[in-house]
């Protein structure tokens, strides 16, 4: 069997350029390391504000007011144990994320909150009903199985 490179292969192309003329080719620039950084300066230093500046405190409720969870993870998990509920829980987590977007925090919270109230009680609810569905389908094949009465049939030619 008679071997051929690939660039003798007539099935497949040529895949050079046949512009490229490698005489012509630069080689790339060398490396060159990055410039060196200055040292950066330790904190805290002295700062002198102009006298023009006013710094202004923010209060402490008022800090946290951005850090407002909308509970979509969990309105979204209790989708899967009540679905009624779960649409609600994931309807009043979009609104409590609308809200916040639109910074109004106080409505966000209070949107949230509820999100979260609905979600818990569709957990609750579909824990329970999964709960007594399973309990119900134990029981109840051996409900029915004990109450059927047995027969004994003798035959005639016993």
């Amino acid at each position: 069997m008679e071997t051929k490179s690939f660039q003798e292969d007539p099935v497949y192309p040529q895949l050079t350029n046949p512009s490229y003329n490698p005489d012509e080719a630069q080689p790339p620039p060398p490396y060159e390391p990055p410039a060196q950084q200055p040292e950066a300066q330790t904190y805290p230093q002295q700062c002198t504000y102009p006298s023009n500046v006013s710094v202004v405190t923010v209060p402490a409720q008022l800090q946290n007011v951005q850090a407002v969870d909308d509970n979509m993870m969990l309105s979204i998990v209790s989708l899967f144990f009540c679905c009624i509920l779960g649409i609600f829980a994931i309807i009043k987590s979009s609104e409590a994320r609308d809200h916040k977007l639109k910074g109004r925090y106080h409505q966000a919270e209070s949107a949230a909150r509820s999100a979260r109230t609905i979600a818990m009680v569709g957990i609750v609810v579909g824990s329970i009903s999964a709960l007594i569905g399973i309990v119900m389908a134990i029981v109840f094949p051996l409900v029915i199985f004990a109450s059927t009465p047995t027969y004994s049939y003798k035959s005639d030619f016993d």
